[in-house]
Formats: C-alpha cells, structure tokens, sequence
C-alpha cells in the first residue's frame, strides 16, 4: 500500500501563497479597504506594492476595494458578501490583531504554519497556567508583569465589543471564563476568513507546473494536512485514491470544520488535570469538527498486508521486508503532528520516503523525526538494510500539461 503524505510545502511547491505570511497581509490588506477613505491610486501605492508579483491576488484585492460602499460612517461596507465577512470577521478579532502585529515587527519565531500556532499556544499557556479557577477575575493576569509579548497582546484585547453583545451591566467584572469564549470565538472567525482566502482565492490561482515525484508515488491514500484540494485538481490517477483531510478542508457550504489549534504544552501527569482551554488543542478540535480517523483505517490495512506478507511471500521476496510505502512531501514532520505520523512512520513493514526542497528543510526534518522517535530509533531505521526511513531530494516541478 502507497500512502502519500502532503503539508504546505505541497501547496508551496506548486506556487501557491499558503505561508502564514501570506494569509495575513491579504487579509490586513481587505481589510485596509474597509477604513481607507482616499483614492484607488495612492490606496495601490500604498498598500499593494508590497504584494509579490502575483497578478490573481493583486487585482482581488484592488477588486475588494472597487465593490466598498460608502456608508457615512468611519467604516465602509461591501456589497462582495464574502468580502463583507472578512471586515466583519477582523473587526475586533484579537488573534488577527497580536499575529498580525508580532508578524510585522518580525518577533513570530519561524515561517511555516507551526510558529503561527505556536504564538497562539504561548499566550494560552502563559493565561492557563496563571489560573484555574474561570470564574475568577481575568484582572488577576491582566494586571501582572508580563514579557513583551503578553504585554503586546493585552495592549490588542478588548473586551467592550463582547461584553456589549452579550448585555453585560457596565459594572460587569470580566472572568477567565470571558477571556476563553471571546478568545476562541475571535480564532474561529479568524479561521473563517483564512477559509474565505484559501477557497475564494487560493483555489482559483491556477496550476502550471506539478511534481513528477507525485505522479511516479502512484499513491492508494493521500493523508491532506493542507487545508486546500491542490493535489485533487492537478493529479489524476487511474485508480481511485481515497484522501483524508485530517485539519478539515475548505468548503463552499455554511459549516467550517477546519482544524488551527496547538499542542499540548502540559506535561504527561499534568494533562489529564487541567483541561479548561482543551478546545484550543488540535486532538480536541479534530473530534469537535469531525475531521475523521480514516488514516486509522489505512494503518489497519497495512497491518493486514505485512501479516500476510510475511507468512505467505515468495521466496523472490525475500530481501525486501517492506510492503507498504509512505511518502511524504512539504511536511515538517514538527511533533504537533507526531500522534498521527509516528503512527505511520513506526511500523513494521513500512518503509518511509521523506522529499526534502533543500537541506536546510532536510536538516530540520531530522531534528524533527529525532524529538518524535528518538535519537536512537531513528538512526537505527535509517541505518537498516534496506532502509526504514530515507530521504530524497525534490525533482524540478514539470509543466503541466
């Protein structure tokens, strides 16, 4: 069995714009339509020059900013409904407001999608880890001595919106409890434009070059942790590929299923006690979406194979102790994922072949697979004859035809 295993690099490789980056100047940028209050020409020269020389993008937003209606007041509206859904969905959104703000004063710690869960993670922990109690006054860390991201972060939060919306007195105290319902409410919306960005505008970008690596896997599953349908529109295969979107997929109807939450920061004794912001943790969000366990199918299925494999091959295959395959191409392998990839990876009769872009992407992947499988693991399967686990450097993309 050949399971292909795709991350953004994926979507990366086939020139797509799904860094983090990108999603948030498009967004900050739809946004700045809704407040600007000049001309077409200086809103260009001001804002989109700094957009990368991708036309699609370029003319979607100058497009945002022709559908605006003038409303009298400070903000304007659209009469583009999703573009609407954007400016209301930022409005007030404290995740978009602290990831865009650490991000343009370069204080987000890496590029790839982890280090922008990871800022998320450690503003959880820091006000998790403060009190227990969510009944408590919120004051009791907002008011503490804080590092200069925390500090930036509440300098963005304001409650006055939520507590207006909900028919809170004036003399209201704001708890814990208030902190989690708006917090996760605001990453939710902000999760519905990132949505709205990849199905309204990523997707219709079109594919000229894809990988022939891809097409010589020949894959029978293709385990998704990308949130787009790249590999669906530009591959075809004769065989039906049963695929997976294990973080959810973008979609055209009203619900939003898609998975952007962190790992779990508390250790092995601790976990299990203190759950109150489990509903920011991936393994929550996976069975609150409803985003599926059929790569557990497949893993069974691989099972079944070595058994047999074992017990009924050919003398011919004698040398070859594997049976299933896994590929991987444009994942990180970072241990937010390691309760689905080891469960892959660290398996008899697997055999596992990572595609790396450049060794420093290759030098970063074996740290990663060291902190999931141990040093010692590790270097014994990649060590083995035939190898367990081998790396393979990234064919040029080919035109597409």
């Amino acid at each position: 069995m050949n399971i292909l295993i795709i991350g953004n690099g994926f979507d990366l490789a086939h020139g797509l714009p799904t860094t983090y980056s990108d999603v948030l100047n498009f967004l900050y940028y739809i946004r700045c339509t809704s407040t600007w209050h000049g001309g077409k020409d200086k809103f260009i020269n001001t804002h989109l020059n700094n957009i990368p020389s991708n036309e699609f993008l370029f003319q979607s937003v100058t497009n945002a900013f022709d559908s605006r209606i003038e409303t009298g007041y400070n903000n304007c509206s659209n009469s583009d409904s999703k573009i609407q859904e954007i400016y209301d969905n930022l409005d007030d959104n404290i995740w978009f407001s602290y990831l865009r703000e650490i991000y343009i004063k370069g204080k987000m710690k890496g590029i790839n999608w982890i280090n922008f869960e990871s800022e998320i993670s450690f503003i959880i922990e820091q006000i998790d880890r403060t009190e227990q109690n969510l009944y408590l006054p919120f004051k009791k860390f907002s008011s503490g001595e804080h590092d200069e991201k925390v500090q930036l972060f509440l300098s963005q939060l304001s409650f006055k919106k939520y507590l207006e919306s909900n028919f809170r007195p004036d003399n209201y105290v704001v708890t814990f409890r208030d902190f989690l319902d708006k917090s996760y409410s605001d990453l939710r919306r902000l999760v519905r434009c990132i949505e709205i960005y990849f199905l309204n505008y990523v997707e219709k970008i079109p594919v000229k070059e894809i990988s022939p690596d891809i097409q010589n896997v020949n894959p029978n599953a293709v385990l998704c942790f990308n949130y787009t349908h790249t590999f669906i529109r530009n591959y075809s295969f004769e065989k039906e590929i049963d695929i997976h979107y294990i973080h959810g997929e973008t979609q055209e109807s009203a619900y939003n299923n898609m998975v952007l939450g962190i790992d779990e920061y508390y250790s092995y004794n601790e976990k299990d006690k203190y759950t109150n912001y489990n509903i920011y943790k991936k393994f929550t969000q996976r069975i609150l979406y409803e985003t599926g366990f059929t790569y557990r199918k497949w893993i069974n299925k691989m099972d079944e194979l070595t058994y047999t494999f074992r017990n009924y091959k050919s003398l011919e295959d004698s040398d070859n102790p594997f049976c299933n395959n896994i590929f991987i191409f444009g994942h990180s392998l970072d241990v937010t994922d390691a309760d689905v990839l080891q469960d892959l990876i660290d398996r008899s009769g697997v055999k596992t072949t990572i595609f790396y872009y450049d060794k420093q992407q290759q030098t970063q992947q074996i740290a990663n697979l060291v902190k999931m499988l141990g040093q010692e693991k590790f270097i014994k399967m990649i060590n083995s004859v035939p190898q367990q686990i081998c790396f393979i450097q990234q064919n040029p993309m080919a035109k597409k035809e």
